[in-house]
């Protein structure tokens, strides 16, 4: 009798652990689900960690809000709120804050609490300054203040060794040395965002960041870049001008060879009259856009630019190409609409570049058709 006992408990004890490991129970939460309107009260505010709303003109900060103790994302984009409450410290979770396209015109320090913040968007507000308080924010890996007034930043952001993008977009820079001298202790910065900010020369300092992979300068007025660019070796992309703008830039130093990591250059809408010759030496450049210049002629030495995948030459002054061009084996894109070509150079343009097994295509954009041997491969 005791045997069965024994056995009897065995057989429930082993079910139980069974039905334990197969059939867990399920959360009520979805973590993953993104609420665009303040949730109504049928769910379960510590369910809700992802709040996108945008255009909705609340006008002040909706203080339900502090009632999701677990919200990892708030986004009040084009709401017209213009203050930010204290309490803003009780949303101890918070990684992503973006408040863009309010009127904010201060930050209260308490913003200094959120010690899990990422990422802070504060794009076209009112804000001439930031807290000093922001420093504790050790987290912190973007900061974005595009479009703002800004006309003084605490030394204290120094502290912030976790930033690596840093986007200042639009405000008026009075003194670039300045601006320069406080982003240079930024020591891990990778990304710098400094287009339309009135700029007139890159100081000298810029060489103080030496982790810089993208540094986008368009829309200033900048007449040259200083020697000390080529101490960004691990620079990936530099945007000079493109389609929002450009600058005065009629050359490029000679330092520019320094940059072997150069993938991207975008320098449309600039005062270039002659082809950078110093281009020719950067191997490792994929895309290269010089739209919107002077550019009279295409040395020969761009036989050299054996990684070239992208250029674009539209809207400058050409009236020919050298045949070297059609060594450019990498060449999948040229782009070359605007120029003073003839029928019969622009036939030319077609046989260097199109494979001779492929059927030449009539375009102001000349792009390489692609084989079904290559196809058949990128299918494996």
């Amino acid at each position: 009798m005791k045997k069965l006992i024994y056995s009897l408990l065995f057989i429930s004890f082993s079910f139980g652990a069974t039905a334990q490991q197969y059939y867990p129970l399920a959360s009520p939460c979805d973590p993953d689900k993104v609420f665009e309107k303040l949730p109504s009260a049928a769910y379960e505010n510590v369910c809700i960690q992802l709040l996108r709303i945008k255009s909705q003109p609340f006008n002040d900060f909706p203080k339900e809000i502090f009632r999701y103790p677990n919200l990892k994302e708030l986004t009040l984009q084009n709401t017209n709120i213009s203050s930010l409450p204290i309490d803003i410290y009780l949303l101890g979770d918070l990684e992503v804050l973006d408040l863009s396209n309010n009127n904010l015109t201060s930050l209260p320090s308490t913003i200094g609490e959120l010690k899990k913040l990422r990422k802070i968007i504060l794009r076209n507000n009112k804000l001439s300054t930031l807290p000093v308080s922001i420093a504790n924010c050790k987290n912190l890996e973007e900061l974005d203040i595009t479009g703002n007034p800004i006309t003084f930043l605490p030394n204290e952001i120094n502290n912030l060794q976790s930033l690596t993008t840093f986007k200042f977009s639009g405000n008026k820079v009075e003194n670039p040395k300045t601006m320069l001298a406080l982003v240079r202790q930024m020591k891990n910065i990778t990304s710098l965002d400094m287009s339309s900010c009135n700029l007139n020369y890159v100081p000298a300092d810029i060489r103080f960041l030496p982790k810089l992979r993208e540094l986008n300068l368009v829309n200033n007025n900048i007449h040259f870049l200083p020697e000390e660019i080529g101490y960004l070796t691990n620079l990936e992309t530099l945007i000079l001008g493109d389609g929002n703008g450009g600058n005065k830039i009629y050359d490029l130093p000679t330092s520019f060879t320094n940059l072997r990591n150069l993938k991207t250059l975008i320098a449309g809408h600039n005062s270039f009259v002659d082809f950078p010759i110093v281009l020719v030496g950067l191997k490792g450049l994929q895309t290269l856009d010089l739209s919107n210049n002077q550019i009279t002629e295409i040395p020969a030495e761009i036989s050299m630019m054996t990684s070239l995948n992208k250029l674009n030459m539209t809207n400058n002054q050409l009236k020919d190409v050298p045949v070297e061009m059609g060594q450019l084996k990498s060449l999948t894109e040229f782009d070359y609409a605007g120029n003073q070509f003839t029928l019969q150079t622009q036939k030319k343009i077609i046989k260097l570049l199109t494979p001779p097994t492929a059927k030449p295509k009539k375009s102001s954009v000349y792009k390489k058709p692609v084989s079904k041997k290559k196809k058949t491969a990128k299918r494996k």
